[in-house]
């Protein structure tokens, strides 16, 4: 909905503001054709920007290809569905109904609320859309609780242990956030983040 208000402020058309829901469903991905289209930049360039930024999901979607359907364009629609919001929810026991039904619903509200948010953009006093507010803390608290569920569900066993698996992965993302700086520190922070989770569950 923030991307959708966003957006409308900066002239999208509602129909571009959908397409861009349904075409580039992550956040990271729109929100960075934002800033991109304002600069004039060419379709070419919002089009590999976004492809990159998009591409962590192709070995996410290569764990999660047991529980696709079987024919080709049914996997590929199911595949382009897939977000953080599902992976973090979605379990390898989940069969392929319950892979189509949670990514479906997300991708639906995803979408849907996208445009609501072109709608209401200009009822929004300007006021709450001032540059003093970091208008991405929503987004980054999503993606905590889902990092936290994650560590959660791999952790399986004693609760201080899953306590101790959290802390040290976000002193190490706060290590190298303080090393590398803000744009390059999640590249690293994530690797070390999931070979950690991998070794714990090897263990167990």
């Amino acid at each position: 909905m923030l991307f959708g208000v966003l957006a409308h402020r900066a002239g999208w058309s509602i129909l571009e503001i959908l397409a861009a829901g349904l075409l580039g469903f992550t956040g990271s991905g729109q929100f960075a054709l934002l800033p991109l289209a304002e600069a004039n930049a060419s379709f070419l360039t919002m089009l590999i920007i976004c492809t990159s930024i998009n591409s962590r999901y192709f070995p996410i979607a290569f764990t999660t290809t047991e529980r696709l359907p079987k024919t080709f364009f049914a996997r590929t629609f199911v595949s382009h569905m897939l977000g953080d919001e599902a992976y973090a929810t979605e379990r390898n026991s989940d069969t392929v109904k319950d892979t189509l039904s949670i990514r479906l619903t997300i991708f639906v509200f995803w979408v849907v609320s996208g445009v609501i948010g072109a709608m209401i953009s200009k009822i929004i006093p300007n006021a709450w859309l001032s540059t003093d507010i970091h208008l991405g803390f929503p987004a980054s608290v999503v993606l905590i609780h889902l990092s936290v569920s994650q560590i959660k569900m791999r952790v399986s066993g004693i609760y201080l242990m899953q306590l101790v698996m959290m802390a040290t992965c976000l002193l190490l993302a706060a290590a190298f956030y303080s090393l590398l700086g803000p744009t390059y520190f999640w590249i690293p922070s994530v690797i070390i983040t999931a070979v950690i989770l991998d070794k714990w569950e090897k263990h167990e």
